[in-house]
């Protein structure tokens, strides 16, 4: 999971990222050792905490690339992105303050697992948002199409380099 925000924050912010070897560099050796101190003092809080402030970290720049979107199907992603992220938050949060009540429950909703399944959407949804973000950025003029009728995912049109005889 930190590894996944480090990497969101490498895509969100090296764009305007002055010197290029620094941050790559910088966000590997701070996940590096973020898993070495996390696997020996084992973390609880903590790496709750610090999840939710790498998410937080995100948020302004991912907000930056919404409001320049113009396409509203792009726009869209951005909102189920948002509605995922709070599901699965609602779904672990029950789960964790609930886990003796509903334990006792003839059937149990495996609220850690639909975290789970919710943050495996919201995590495609960014990484599809993003990577039609940079293709515009690129002038690749891409587009938001549906695999059977529902999962998005960007086209780019590429054009066909002209062969001379």
């Amino acid at each position: 999971m930190v590894w996944e925000m480090l990497l969101y924050i490498y895509i969100l912010y090296s764009p305007d990222w002055h010197y290029q070897s620094t941050m790559p560099t910088f966000l590997c050796l701070y996940g590096a050792a973020f898993a070495i101190a996390h696997s020996q003092l084992r973390f609880d809080v903590g790496f709750k905490v610090h999840y939710v402030i790498l998410c937080l970290f995100c948020i302004p720049r991912m907000y930056k690339y919404y409001i320049h979107t113009n396409d509203a199907s792009a726009n869209r992603l951005v909102k189920f992105y948002v509605i995922t992220l709070f599901a699965g938050s609602i779904c672990w949060l029950c789960d964790r303050l609930f886990c003796k009540e509903i334990s006792r429950w003839y059937f149990n909703p495996q609220g850690h697992a639909l975290w789970h399944v919710f943050m495996g959407f919201n995590s495609y949804l960014a990484n599809t948002f993003l990577m039609f973000c940079r293709a515009q950025q690129l002038g690749w003029a891409p587009k938001l199409v549906n695999f059977m009728g529902h999962l998005p995912y960007v086209k780019i049109q590429t054009k066909k380099p002209h062969v001379s005889q």
